[in-house]
C-alpha cells in the first residue's frame, strides 16, 4: 500500500510540475512576442496621389506588421537589418543592407524584425489610376556630366536609378518616364522641363516628390553634391 501510495503521489506531483510548466511556457510566450503592430503605428508617409505612394517604415528588433494588403512596390534599403516576409503561406528569412532594391508583387503580407538593428525601409507602391498619356516617354539613361547614375532595378514595372550630381554638374535633357524621387541628401537643383520655365528647388534628405512624364535638365546649383533615388514606373 505504501508502495502504491508512493507512486500515486509522484504521479500527481509530476503532472502537477508539468502543468505549472506548461503555464509558465504559455506566460513567457506571451510577454516575448509582443502583439503585431498596424501598418498606421510605423508608417511615415512621404508622398501620396492617384498614381504612388511614397513611405517609410520603421521595425524595431522583435517588432512585426499584422498581414495587411500591398501594392506593387519597390522597397529600398535605409538600414542593414534582417526580416522576416510572410506571404500566401510561405515564409522567407532575408537579410538586407542599405541601399538593396528589390520589388514585391501586390498582395496580402506580413513582416517581422527577427535581427538585432532597427529596420528602416522606403516603400514606392504603384497605386491604381492609370499614368497620364506621355508621348514617346522612356525611362531616364542620361550620361551624367560631373556625376553618375545607377540602375539598381530594371523590371517589366520599375525602373530604379541612384544618381550623384557635383556641384555645377549637370544632367542633360533627356526623357523620363512618370516618377517618384527620393532624396538621399540635401541639396539645391535647377529643373529645366520642356515647355516650362526653370524652377530651382532646395530638398532636404528623406523628402519625395513626384514628376509626370517629360524631357528634362537637372543641374547642381547648390553647395552640396546632390544624391537621390529615382522610381520610374513603366505601368
Amino acid at each position: 500500500m505504501r508502495a502504491s501510495h508512493w507512486m500515486l503521489t509522484a504521479t500527481a506531483l509530476f503532472a502537477l510540475a508539468a502543468c505549472t510548466s506548461e503555464t509558465a511556457q504559455r506566460r513567457a510566450d506571451s510577454v516575448s512576442a509582443p502583439a503585431a503592430l498596424e501598418l498606421a503605428d510605423v508608417r511615415r508617409l512621404l508622398l501620396e496621389n492617384a498614381y504612388a505612394e511614397a513611405f517609410t517604415v520603421t521595425l524595431e528588433p522583435g517588432q512585426s506588421l499584422a498581414p495587411h494588403e500591398g501594392a506593387a512596390r519597390v522597397v529600398y534599403s535605409l538600414s542593414d537589418y534582417q526580416l522576416r516576409y510572410t506571404q500566401g503561406g510561405t515564409r522567407r528569412d532575408s537579410s538586407w543592407r542599405t541601399g538593396d532594391v528589390h520589388t514585391h508583387a501586390a498582395g496580402v503580407h506580413g513582416i517581422e524584425n527577427i535581427g538585432t538593428t532597427p529596420a528602416r525601409l522606403l516603400m514606392v507602391a504603384r497605386r491604381p489610376a492609370a499614368l497620364p498619356a506621355a508621348p514617346s516617354a522612356t525611362a531616364s539613361t542620361g550620361k551624367v556630366e560631373g556625376g553618375s547614375m545607377t540602375v539598381r532595378l530594371d523590371d517589366d514595372g520599375f525602373r530604379v536609378s541612384e544618381l550623384s550630381l557635383a556641384v555645377g554638374a549637370t544632367l542633360p535633357r533627356h526623357p523620363g518616364l512618370a516618377r517618384v524621387v527620393y532624396a538621399l541628401s540635401d541639396y539645391t537643383i535647377r529643373y529645366a522641363s520642356v515647355g516650362a520655365p526653370p524652377k530651382e528647388t532646395s530638398v532636404r534628405a528623406g523628402e519625395a516628390h513626384w514628376h509626370d512624364a517629360d524631357e528634362h535638365e537637372i543641374t547642381n546649383v547648390g553647395t552640396t553634391e546632390a544624391r537621390f533615388l529615382i522610381v520610374q514606373f513603366k505601368r
